[in-house]
C-alpha cells in the first residue's frame, strides 16, 4: 500500500497457500501481498517473521467474518477486495472494526454502482483503490463525480487512488507514473495465481512479455513512435500510455478531463499553501 515501498523492490501478490513455496525462490529483498479468503486462516498460517516481508494482506471474501484480524499484527495494512460493488457494498459495514488497529483500503473495479461503494468506504474511514481501465463514457462521468466529491467533501479523510497519489505528485512537483500508482508496472509487481503460475499484474495478466521489466518504457515509446494521441498529450508524462492498453484507439477525452481537474486542484492547493506560508511568515512550499 505504501507507494514508496512499491517503488523500491519487486512485490509479489500471491495466495496464502503458495507463500511457502515461493518465499525462498525470489530476491530476498522482494516483499509480498498475501491474499486469503478466511481471516482466521491468515492469522493461523502467517508467522511473526513473515510479517517483516508483507506489505499488506488482502481479504478476498467479504461475506466472511474478519474479526480474527482486528487484534492480529496491529498496524499491518489490510485491503478488502470488492468484486461486485453494486451488490456487495453493504458487506463493508461488517469490517469497520478492523480500523481499530489497521489501515484499511477497499479495492474495487469501476463497475456500475462503484460510486456508492466509494462513498460508504469513505464514511467508514477506509481508503480506496479504484481498479480502472478503458472505461465507457458513463463510467468516466461517474468517476468525475467521485473525484469532485473526493476533492470537496469532508467525508473523505483517506486516499482514493489513483486520484490521491497523482494529486500529491502535482502538489509536490514530483514525477508520477500511473502504472506504478495502480500497482500494474511489471518491473515492480508480479502476481502468482492459485496454481502457482507467475503472471504480469492487473490488466496485463494475460500478456506474454519476453522483457516484462521494460514493458512500460517499451509500450509508451511505441505509442510515441506510432504517432498516437499520446504524442501531443499534455498528461503523457504521468500516464505513460496507461489508458491506451489494451486498445490503442481508446478515446482518452474523458480521462483527460479527470487529469485536468486533478491538476487544477493541485494548482489551487499549492496557491493555498503559499498564501498560508506568506501569512505566517514561513517559507513557501
Amino acid at each position: 500500500m505504501d507507494q514508496s515501498a512499491l517503488n523500491q523492490q519487486r512485490v509479489y501478490k500471491l495466495p496464502l497457500a503458495r507463500l511457502r513455496s515461493f518465499f525462498a525462490q525470489v530476491d530476498p529483498r522482494a516483499t509480498w501481498v498475501v491474499r486469503g479468503h478466511q481471516a482466521h486462516e491468515l492469522v493461523a498460517r502467517l508467522r511473526p517473521d513473515d510479517l517483516d516481508r508483507i506489505d499488506y494482506v488482502q481479504l478476498c471474501s467479504l461475506a466472511n467474518n474478519s474479526d480474527a484480524l482486528i487484534h492480529w499484527a496491529e498496524g499491518l495494512p489490510i485491503e478488502l477486495l470488492l468484486d461486485n460493488p453494486d451488490a456487495d457494498f453493504p458487506t463493508l459495514y461488517a469490517h469497520a472494526k478492523l480500523m481499530e488497529n489497521h489501515p484499511v483500503r477497499v479495492a474495487m473495479a469501476v463497475k456500475p454502482g462503484f460510486s456508492k461503494a466509494v462513498k460508504l468506504a469513505a464514511a467508514l474511514g477506509f481508503g480506496v483503490r479504484l481498479e480502472i481501465g478503458q472505461e465507457k463514457p458513463e463510467q468516466i462521468d461517474a468517476l468525475a463525480r467521485v473525484l469532485n466529491a473526493y476533492l470537496h467533501q469532508r467525508i473523505f479523510t483517506q486516499p482514493v487512488d489513483f486520484f490521491h497519489s497523482l494529486l500529491m505528485a502535482w502538489v509536490r512537483d514530483e514525477p508520477a507514473n500511473l502504472w506504478d500508482i495502480q500497482e500494474e508496472n511489471p518491473a515492480l509487481v508480479r502476481t502468482i495465481d492459485d496454481q502457482g503460475r507467475e503472471h504480469l499484474p492487473g490488466r496485463l495478466s494475460a500478456l506474454s512479455e519476453p522483457q516484462p521489466d521494460g514493458f512500460v518504457a517499451n509500450w509508451s515509446a511505441g505509442l510515441l513512435a506510432d504517432g498516437a494521441d499520446c504524442a501531443d498529450c499534455e498528461f503523457f508524462s504521468v500516464c505513460h500510455g496507461y489508458f491506451k492498453w489494451p486498445r490503442r484507439d481508446y478515446d482518452c477525452i474523458g480521462v483527460k478531463r479527470l487529469f485536468a481537474s486533478l491538476r487544477q486542484a493541485a494548482t489551487e492547493f499549492r496557491a493555498d499553501l503559499a498564501a498560508a506560508a506568506a501569512a505566517s511568515g514561513g517559507p513557501a512550499p
